[in-house]
């Protein structure tokens, strides 16, 4: 590893990006948010993306601190060898098939390299986060319109073939119902994340929302749940079983030694992390659960950025991740 190294991670979503400058012990140095419009294209957000990387080494030069990387986290499929983003283009006009790492890398000079967010988020929990010292890990990201997901096997992240391996939120759990914007009937997501906490709520207090009576967000529902409001109790219930039993079948498969809970919703009180556990362990393997410790993630919205800084790092000092 690069002793008291430092570099630049970025973390690209849909309405913004976070961009920070971390050092190699996972603290962070610079940290900032880039607001993007609401249509855009992919040279509009090529070109913020470089203007804030220089602003962010001004910024950071001025405490004698010289970022030798930059790393990209990327919601979709990635060539990371490449540093290519396959897509899909999640809205952005062009964000398909990006030579993002050569781009960025051209314009800097610096090494650049690119990975999946979620990907990125368990690099970061598994190097400085609760999953660190285990060598077999499933992370969970719960978010709003879906749910992604990492695993590391004997210490090294699994990517699969055409770097596809990890898709958890894609997991069958009802075959005869429930067909995703993504094509997959009765994927875990499709029941499981934020969006389906809130229509679910939604079916259970037979609300119908308008542009004058618009729907919560999932936040309100546990909100609403922890003053005992039945239809928001038996929504977060019921989301928690449902999550419970994904984890479940990932526990099977893949008898990790801990399961990190991670994403927006993870943020909940800890009644909802514990109604999760029971669902998991009572859906589960016994000889597959014995030892599986299943926890809150601890890094927060700094995940994909302690993640992206440090895979660049590591990358770029030879060493697989």
């Amino acid at each position: 590893m690069l002793k008291n190294a430092a570099a630049i991670g970025a973390d690209i979503g849909r309405f913004s990006f976070d961009i920070a400058v971390v050092n190699s012990g996972g603290n962070v140095i610079s940290r900032k948010s880039v607001p993007l419009e609401p249509v855009y294209t992919k040279d509009f957000l090529i070109t913020r993306l470089l203007k804030a990387i220089m602003d962010m080494r001004l910024s950071v030069a001025a405490l004698g601190v010289n970022p030798i990387c930059v790393g990209f986290s990327v919601k979709g499929f990635i060539d990371h060898q490449a540093g290519i983003v396959i897509g899909p283009d999640h809205g952005i006009n062009g964000w398909l098939n990006v030579p993002l790492a050569r781009i960025v890398s051209r314009v800097t000079g610096l090494p650049t390299y690119v990975g999946n967010d979620a990907n990125m988020m368990t690099i970061a929990e598994h190097r400085f986060g609760v999953a660190r010292n285990y060598k077999n890990v499933v992370f969970i990201g719960l978010r709003t319109t879906g749910i992604g997901g990492g695993i590391i096997i004997d210490g090294k992240l699994y990517r699969g073939v055409n770097n596809a391996g990890g898709e958890i939120g894609q997991m069958i759990i009802n075959y005869k119902d429930g067909l995703s914007d993504k094509g997959i009937r009765g994927s875990f997501e499709h029941f499981a994340c934020a969006a389906a906490l809130v229509r679910r709520y939604a079916e259970i207090s037979r609300i119908s929302y308008t542009k004058e009576k618009k729907r919560p967000t999932a936040k309100d529902i546990f909100e609403l749940s922890y003053k005992n409001q039945k239809s928001a109790v038996k929504a977060v219930k019921e989301n928690a079983e449902i999550v419970g039993i994904g984890l479940a079948n990932l526990i099977t498969i893949f008898a990790p030694e801990i399961v990190v809970i991670g994403g927006g919703m993870a943020e909940a009180r800890d009644s909802y992390i514990e109604m999760i556990k029971e669902s998991a362990v009572k859906n589960s393997l016994e000889n597959c659960r014995t030892e599986v410790r299943i926890e809150r993630a601890q890094l927060g919205s700094n995940a994909s950025l302690l993640g992206s800084a440090y895979y660049s790092m590591m990358r770029l000092a030879g060493n697989g991740i």
